[in-house]
């Protein structure tokens, strides 16, 4: 048997080409610059999508650990409440009496103990709004604060407002010009200054109906008179104020000073700032006046301060 020894003849062009150095891979850096990378645009949209997204998921997966760990959960009850403020009226030394002011405001809150959870979904037991309903329920609190001891304790920290005067006859006020009525507070009424007027007087609206419990006055001239009582109180201690009468055109105020027993009666415009209270009418002009007339015991005893730079003094008729 013959055998025929076929070759193929291939074109020079067509064989394949062998590096000459076959052991020299083609490195990574030029790799790489063959392939098409991204753009400067893509990826500042690609690092733009991760600042907005990572920080959302976090937020969503934060919300729902708080919603599987607080909000309804069994183990947290409100079991305990303290009430404190910067008065005695409630926390009473009394059970009986310290009972009563929590029912009161439980009741207000419409929290159960052993029922309602520590932290709720619902929006009347969040903390801003509960202490925002026991201001509007209970006009005599200027603050109310609140805090969550876990796990199932409330503490209420209740600010009431500090009268500074009498009202007419069935109400205090206090610095901020609130009207509180006598049955919220003990009867304190001997120790403070009386302030008498007609409700028109010291509205803005110039309305004449009865004053009510929580109203805010917001008239000139009673801003004035609580001026010229704190600087009284706080500043120049020497002068008492016993009684103020707000009229539509003046303040008169019966006061004494210092040890001496005679009343003084002065007369202040409706509107003064508390500027010109302190630094004119007090300052210039009506504690010299007051020294001048207990030092020479004159009977001048009626003084004038409505006009600017002037005291008109007289006897008291």
């Amino acid at each position: 048997m013959r055998y025929i020894k076929i070759v193929d003849t291939l074109e020079p062009s067509c064989l394949p080409v062998t590096p000459l150095n076959p052991s020299s891979p083609v490195s990574d850096a030029a790799k790489a610059s063959s392939r098409p990378g991204l753009s400067k645009k893509a990826k500042f949209r690609i690092g733009l999508s991760l600042a907005v997204c990572i920080p959302v998921i976090a937020g969503v997966l934060l919300w729902l650990a708080y919603r599987a760990l607080f909000p309804n959960n069994p183990r947290l009850i409100v079991n305990s409440i303290r009430l404190a403020g910067n008065s005695g009226y409630w926390s009473p030394a009394d059970p009986d009496e310290r009972q009563e002011r929590m029912d009161r405001i439980l009741a207000i809150l419409h929290i159960r103990p052993g029922v309602t959870p520590m932290f709720s979904g619902e929006e009347e037991y969040d903390l801003a709004c509960m202490a925002a309903k026991l201001r509007t329920k209970i006009p005599e609190l200027e603050r109310a604060d609140i805090w969550r001891v876990l796990p199932d304790q409330m503490i209420f920290e209740l600010h009431e407002r500090i009268p500074v005067a009498n009202l007419g006859t069935n109400y205090y006020i206090d610095d901020s010009a609130t009207v509180l009525d006598k049955s919220a507070y003990y009867d304190i009424s001997a120790s403070l200054p009386s302030i008498s007027c007609k409700p028109a007087a010291v509205r803005t609206s110039g309305d004449a109906s009865p004053f009510q419990h929580g109203e805010a006055l917001a008239n000139s001239s009673i801003r004035t008179v609580l001026d010229f009582l704190r600087l009284a109180r706080l500043e120049f201690t020497d002068v008492h104020p016993k009684y103020i009468y707000i009229s539509q055109d003046f303040i008169q105020c019966d006061l004494l000073y210092k040890n001496d027993p005679g009343i003084f009666t002065i007369l202040l415009p409706l509107r003064v700032r508390e500027e010109q209270l302190r630094d004119d009418i007090f300052g210039q002009r009506l504690l010299p006046q007051l020294e001048s007339a207990i030092r020479n015991h004159e009977d001048e005893r009626s003084l004038d301060l409505r006009f600017k730079d002037r005291v008109i003094a007289k006897k008291r008729s």
